[in-house]
């Protein structure tokens, strides 16, 4: 007898043999049960994981001699036959290979016939998405009606082209691929069976390989077979499907880790030999960095002796998020990459360039380019220019060829704007020492005992900020920096001026809070110094006296505070409670002052207050809280005073906090009238056929 492949010898004979599938099945089986059986059944999923097998059994489970069972014999003369593939009621079609109407037509003539040995004819249509549209609109009458011997068994890798009124004639089941333990396990049982040696990792990669489809699988187990001589081991199956070797991708991320980049070419190196797919070797990298990210989720499942474990412990979740990044980012790029191990190499070197452990470390020539020269402790009052500008080393030696006696030559052009931006600066240092003249001397500048930092060069288009305007600027920035010294000391801080533009770049501030202060400034003169016209000239007329940096501001806070402030003291206007809640001293009790804000004075005598609380609000009432508040109404009328507390929801009396919202409410309506009836937004509603969103409108 001649061999047979592993995935004929191994199909399943009975639906326990089935591997997976348990949803299925089951429904499969107490249909045939219960004969409860519809007339037509769909099996999709992808390659390799049951349908046409799922379908032969259940036509097993019809035809079955002893009776429509979900337990077929396997022994009578109809299940060898469906076994053996020449029962004659059960017809299969290839669809594939009979796409033409003419096919579909000649197989529904022969459905009027009645069944010639079983007790149902069988028709299993495999691939059944491949018929063409006729073909489709010839079976629908028969596929919705069949005579009652019939049963259609569709399956299909593809069910999205079957046309939705073949799908609604049908009982669709879905088959989902099987998971890579499942698999492994399946093919551990058939080479037990076969008496074939194995390796359990051989397996495990088989299985990873087969993505979901045991055909597949066995099908590589019977090329693993080959070319292992009948022992399948990790090597051959590693060689066979141009794997890895375990040790690898964890050696690469090692070499990164480390920022060795010669170690990290020998390992690319290593895998060129073993001719392994360079996609491949992006893979492995990628689920070794998953798997040391999920020991770092959980760490009571790392093993400290194994090369994951380690990296676990000692490379930061950050960096494993980082390298991993780089890696899909880099799988993605692969295609336009000059040759595949190129883009591998350029992926790696690039996780290797901006190493998070590196990448603060800037090269010495940079960073000595860009060094302040240091000033002396003290200076004389006519150098106070020189403490608002620092010079960098490179300009110093723009400025020095830029001397009388280097007059006569005739400087590059590469360094003809810095050259005019240097007789800018000379120009402002004496309009700047002439007006200052009479003032004191500046205090000096507190200097940070860090190194020299690197300035940042920040170019503008002279066309977009014009000298003049830049002069002006740096003037009075300065003679403000003076006062400012003058007025708070040591508060002053130096401008930076650097390259064909002297972009303004303040220090670095100490906190986060002076680093804000910097942002908000910057972000106010670039909206000054942006140059535009109106199309309108009428609007031109107008003076604008409120910066757009002011109004992204406001609009980003629903209540400003000068805004609460604002409705706290119109609110004290109109009511003596809520202007006694206000001066109470509650401030540092913030549940006891929410007491008072939601009540009103029901009524209230020499020795006694009463309160009415919303019933929404009682949840507040606490002994402690009581007793706060009642010492707080004492003392502020200065007398003994009993507290009593009731539920009150009566509408007309208002709260502390209801006044407040009728307050802000009115205010709210206002400012939509006010926009409304605006004469600059009219005329922007014309000139740009704006609209004016009136729920977006807040008070200020």
């Amino acid at each position: 007898m001649s061999y047979q492949v592993l995935a004929r010898k191994w199909r399943p004979q009975n639906f326990h043999q089935v591997v997976g599938q348990e949803h299925i099945l089951t429904a499969l089986a107490n249909g045939l049960k219960e004969n409860r059986l519809h007339h037509a059944y769909l099996f999709s999923g992808t390659r390799g994981v049951g349908k046409t097998s799922i379908a032969r059994l259940l036509a097993k489970g019809l035809n079955c001699i002893h009776g429509v069972t979900a337990e077929p014999c396997g022994e009578c003369e109809h299940c060898k036959a469906i076994e053996n593939g020449n029962f004659i009621d059960l017809i299969e079609i290839d669809a594939a290979s009979r796409t033409k109407v003419e096919d579909t037509r000649e197989l529904l003539d022969n459905v009027q016939y009645k069944p010639v040995q079983g007790r149902y004819k069988v028709y299993l249509i495999d691939e059944v998405h491949m018929l063409s549209r006729h073909s489709f609109n010839a079976l629908l009458k028969t596929l919705e009606e069949p005579p009652e011997y019939v049963k259609f068994l569709l399956a299909t890798t593809d069910p999205q082209k079957l046309p939705i009124t073949i799908l609604s004639r049908c009982m669709q089941f879905h088959l989902k691929a099987l998971d890579q333990q499942q698999i492994a396990q399946h093919l551990a049982h058939i080479l037990t069976q076969e008496k074939i040696p194995f390796e359990s990792p051989a397996l495990d990669k088989i299985a990873k390989a087969a993505q979901g489809s045991i055909r597949d699988s066995l099908s590589l187990t019977d090329q693993a077979i080959a070319m292992s001589n009948v022992d399948i081991r990790t090597d051959v199956v590693n060689t066979m499907l141009g794997l890895l070797d375990d040790n690898q991708p964890v050696e690469i991320l090692y070499a990164l880790h480390q920022g060795n980049g010669e170690k990290l070419m020998h390992c690319i190196q290593s895998v060129a030999d073993k001719g392994a797919d360079w996609d491949e070797l992006l893979i492995e990298v990628g689920e070794a960095l998953h798997q040391i990210a999920m020991l770092q989720l959980l760490p009571n499942r790392i093993d400290e002796e194994s090369q994951l474990g380690f990296l676990a412990k000692h490379v930061s979740p950050e960096n494993i998020q980082f390298f991993y990044q780089i890696v899909t980012v880099g799988r993605k790029e692969l295609a336009f990459a000059p040759n595949r191990r190129v883009g591998v190499e350029m992926t790696l070197l690039r996780a290797l360039a901006f190493h998070p452990k590196f990448s603060r470390a800037e090269p010495a020539e940079y960073s000595a380019n860009l060094a302040v020269q240091p000033r002396p402790e003290k200076e004389s009052a006519g150098k106070k220019m020189e403490d608002l500008v620092e010079m960098p080393v490179y300009n110093q030696h723009l400025r020095a060829s830029a001397s009388p006696q280097n007059a006569s030559a005739n400087p590059p052009k590469s360094a003809s704007n810095a050259l005019n931006a240097l007789a800018q600066i000379e120009r402002l240092r004496a309009s700047v020492q002439t007006a200052g003249s009479a003032e004191k001397q500046l205090p000096e500048p507190v200097q940070p005992k860090a190194q020299a930092r690197e300035l940042p060069v920040i170019s503008m288009p002279q066309k977009e900020r014009p000298q003049t305007d830049l002069i002006d600027r740096l003037a009075s920035l300065a003679q403000q920096s003076q006062s400012n010294g003058n007025a708070g000391g040591p508060s002053r801080k130096p401008v930076s001026t650097q390259g064909a533009d002297n972009a303004l770049d303040a220090p670095a501030a100490d906190n986060a809070q002076e680093s804000e202060n910097d942002d908000n400034n910057d972000e106010a003169n670039l909206a000054e110094t942006y140059q535009w016209e109106w199309i309108n000239p009428e609007m031109a007329e107008a003076e604008n006296v409120i910066r757009p940096s002011e109004i992204k501001q406001a609009i980003l806070k629903e209540k400003t505070p000068e805004l609460v402030a604002k409705v706290i003291a119109l609110a004290e206007e109109r009511d003596d409670w809520t202007k006694a809640v206000e001066h109470l001293g509650l401030d540092h009790l913030k549940l006891v002052k929410q007491i008072a804000l939601n009540s009103v004075i029901l009524a209230q005598s020499e020795t006694e207050i009463v309160l009415g609380l919303r019933s929404n609000q009682k949840h507040l009432q606490r002994e402690s809280a009581m007793v706060a508040l009642q010492a707080a109404l004492s003392a502020y009328y200065g007398k003994d005073l009993q507290l009593k507390i009731e539920l009150n929801d009566d509408e007309q009396r208002l709260t502390p906090l209801d006044f407040r919202r009728q307050i802000y409410h009115e205010l709210s309506e206002r400012a939509r009238q006010d926009l409304q009836s605006d004469k600059k937004l009219k005329l922007l509603q014309q000139a740009f056929d704006a609209h004016l969103d009136l729920n977006s409108i807040r008070p200020v």
